[in-house]
């Protein structure tokens, strides 16, 4: 009789094993539906693999494509409803900040160091760096990246991680504000204390996303980014 119930127990117990281990590794195959987990209120820089770019906000995102819709330079055109297949697009950007990468880079995760004074004042920069034995690092700045390892600071020792070692590189990034949000932030002053977006940016609640930029199962793209508008 205590059979079953010492079975159920070691049922739950791997399946909670096995919830915790996907909690510490975001897997490389969701990187594109990052797309769909951020907000759709604002614009978007959307590079192509012919260096081309637009910006725009997006509509719609399906396993193999994505919708968006697109302001010509001209502002006083109707924006242009444009769909974009997924093996065309190389990135999908704010500033400085990738959400979607469609290549692995190492030289995209050195450019990681390039942060704005912003991000670190805030403390929202920080990486996951998913090893090929499985361990997972969280890593804040400092650290440095070189063409063969990475130096962290863990438990306050420096250490060199090598490049061989190493599975992925995602950046942890802040989930985007909406337009009006990063306005509100920005430009209410005082009466910025009665939009809700302000308390999660001062409380440090704000929610991230992993990017993923390095894949070491993928083929390495280390080209310099020349993008050009459209």
């Amino acid at each position: 009789m205590k059979t079953p119930s010492i079975c159920r127990i070691l049922s739950v117990t791997v399946l909670g094993t096995s919830i915790y281990s996907l909690a510490k590794s975001p897997d490389p195959a969701d990187s594109w539906w990052v797309l769909n987990k951020i907000t759709h209120k604002r614009s978007y820089t959307i590079e192509t693999r012919d260096r081309k770019c637009v910006s725009g906000t997006i509509t719609r995102v399906t396993a193999d494509h994505l919708t968006a819709k697109v302001y010509a330079s001209n502002s006083w055109r109707s924006p242009d409803t444009l769909t974009f297949p997924r093996a065309d697009v190389l990135r999908v950007t704010v500033g400085r900040i990738v959400y979607y990468s469609g290549r692995s880079s190492w030289s995209d995760v050195s450019s990681l160091r390039l942060i704005s004074l912003r991000q670190l004042k805030i403390g929202q920069d920080r990486l996951k760096i998913v090893m090929k034995d499985g361990k997972v690092y969280e890593v804040k700045p400092p650290y440095t990246v070189s063409d063969e390892d990475f130096t962290l600071q863990i438990s306050g020792k420096s250490t060199n991680v090598s490049k061989t070692e190493i599975a992925q590189v995602y950046d942890d990034v802040v989930k985007p504000l909406s337009e009006f949000g990063e306005y509100s932030l920005d430009e209410l002053g005082p009466m910025v204390i009665f939009d809700p977006d302000w308390y999660v940016w001062k409380l440090h609640l704000e929610q991230h996303i992993p990017a993923l930029l390095y894949d070491a199962s993928a083929p390495e793209d280390n080209s310099p980014a020349q993008c050009v508008t459209r």
